[in-house]
Order: C-alpha cells, then structure tokens, then sequence
C-alpha cells in the first residue's frame, strides 16, 4: 500500500503526533542499552545513542530506530567512556551532597549549583553528538552554549524536573516510557539553537578578520 503523505497544516499535526511514540521508544531501547552494558559500561553509549537518534529526527534523517540505535551503541562503547561517562557517573556525587546539605545554611547554595550542574550536564550528550571535538573542547564549548543561553538551559531543566515530579504523583508508570527522552529532547533543542549561534558568530568573526 502507497504511504499517504500529508501537507500543510495536517502534516504538522501527523509529525507532532509521531513524537510521543519515538520517545517511548527511544525510551525503552536507552533502558535495555543501559542494561546490555551491565549499567556502569552500558550508561554512557545508550545515552549517546539516545541523543544521536534525537538529533536525526529533528534533522529530517532517515531513523531505523533499533538498527541505527545499536549501531551506535557499539561503535561508541569504548569512546563514550571517557567524554561521557564520567560526568554522568558525577551525579551520584551530587545527589550525595544535595542530601548531606539538607537543614544546613549550605543548602540553597548548594541546590542552585546542582541545578547548573545538572542543566549543563544535560546538554553534554547533544554537544557529543553535534560536534566532532576531543574530550576538553567538548566539555568547554557545552559550558559555552548552556551559559550564553541560561534562561533556555534552566528552564530546559526545570521543565524536566516538573514533569519528573508531576509524572511521578500522577502517573509513575509513566517514567520509564519517557525519561530520560523527554529531557534529552529539551536539551537537543538547547544545543541545535547553541551550535547555530556559535556558528553563526564564528562565522561573523571571520568575516571581520578578512
């Protein structure tokens, strides 16, 4: 049967609708990633993988979501160790400290830097898959895109954070249907409009020096 294709404003509709069921299943294979690399290994490569098949989605690519999932996965097993994997192994530490803190003078202080941590941390996987950098100029130019657009990186965050705890209350059955997708979502959209206005600023740099 020939695919029916949809215009205008009908084809904007289809494209949202289609969005809920990528991220469910985008979801799902992140969850068996992690598990497939027995949670320390499989953390870091499901996650690339997760934002890599975001990233062609909003690019308009082609997605075969199972092969180009795990296509990635092995092919950046090794590699996303170190660019990625520590920092998102950090989050137990800042976790630990946002409890230790708690009913202390240190505890907003300590709440608000975590929300930076976390919000910049969130963009990290984007920059990865955005940019062909090494491991520092990765870390660097993500602190340099989350923070020449804060108010879209905190409220990025803080929008997670809301459906976090909403879903939570309301539907918890819910969580590991769409997170962490959700917020890589958000994040990639962060990034996508970050990686443009660098460019587009490089680019202007440029001009002037000649």
């Amino acid at each position: 049967m020939a695919e029916v294709e949809l215009d205008g404003r009908y084809g904007r509709l289809y494209g949202f609708l289609e969005w809920p069921v990528r991220l469910v299943v985008l979801n799902l294979l992140w969850i068996v990633g992690v598990l497939a690399g027995l949670v320390v290994a499989g953390l870091a490569p499901a996650t690339l993988a997760l934002y890599t098949l975001l990233r062609d989605y909003l690019q308009g690519k082609p997605v075969r979501a199972w092969r180009d999932f795990w296509t990635t996965w092995r092919r950046t097993l090794p590699s996303s160790q170190l660019v990625l994997g520590m920092p998102l192994l950090t989050v137990v530490v800042v976790v630990f400290y946002l409890i230790a803190s708690r009913g202390t003078p240190f505890a907003v202080a300590t709440t608000v830097l975590a929300i930076g941590y976390i919000a910049t941390l969130l963009q990290l996987p984007a920059a990865v898959t955005h940019l062909d950098l090494g491991v520092t100029d990765t870390w660097k130019t993500t602190i340099a895109i989350a923070w020449r657009q804060p108010l879209q990186t905190v409220g990025a965050a803080i929008v997670s954070v809301f459906l976090l705890v909403g879903a939570w209350f309301i539907a918890p059955a819910a969580l590991p249907l769409l997170f962490p997708a959700l917020p890589a979502l958000l994040a990639t959209l962060v990034v996508r409009r970050g990686v443009r206005e660098l460019s587009e600023l490089s680019s202007s740099t440029a001009s002037r020096e000649r």
